[in-house]
């Protein structure tokens, strides 16, 4: 078991990042101490951080990422398609700005 800290670090964020996860139900802890409050977490749930941290770099949101946790992986298949397709729409914009200050 890792102290939040410990797994804080590990993970490369802040304490406030996984408590914001906890409070919203998007990472909880595997145990709080009840005495204490102290968050603790498995080795185990770092896998569910960088998952989380993958679906953001792909620009979903937590409420997004939280709602993708109910469905089922054909289901999440089809929204990361049509994220991919968005961001293809936003890119291939980009690219026909560009040329205008390229020519």
């Amino acid at each position: 078991m890792l102290k939040i800290k410990d797994f804080a670090t590990l993970c490369g964020c802040s304490i406030y990042t996984l408590r914001y996860y906890d409070q919203i139900d998007l990472l909880k802890p595997s145990i709080v101490n009840n005495n204490s409050g102290y968050r603790y977490y498995t080795e185990d749930q770092l896998l569910k951080f960088i998952e989380i941290k993958e679906f953001q770099e792909i620009g979903f949101r937590v409420e997004e990422i939280k709602e993708l946790e109910k469905l089922d992986q054909k289901e999440v298949s089809k929204l990361i398609l049509e994220k991919i397709d968005y961001l293809q729409s936003r890119l291939d914009k980009s690219i026909t700005l560009l040329r205008k200050y390229i020519d």
